[in-house]
């Protein structure tokens, strides 16, 4: 069964596949800021999926905006 979003800390992330040259992107779901991603494989979608939620996070924390979701 292949997922269909996937998550970290909270955050929920798409997964698209261009079926031309079979490369991986996405985009964080929920938020207002435009932050995408992108990868080879699933792996390396996964891995630039967490440090584009890790920055969103850093930026929400540099502004003093708190937030939207917490981990659980």
């Amino acid at each position: 069964m292949a997922k269909k979003t996937i998550v970290h800390r909270g955050y929920h992330g798409t997964i698209e596949v261009n079926t031309d040259d079979f490369t991986l992107s996405g985009s964080i779901l929920f938020i207002e800021s435009d932050f995408h991603y992108e990868g080879e494989t699933f792996e390396e979608l996964e891995k630039n999926f967490i440090s584009q939620v890790e920055k969103h996070i850093a930026n929400c924390e540099e502004k003093g905006v708190s937030v939207p979701f917490k981990e659980k």
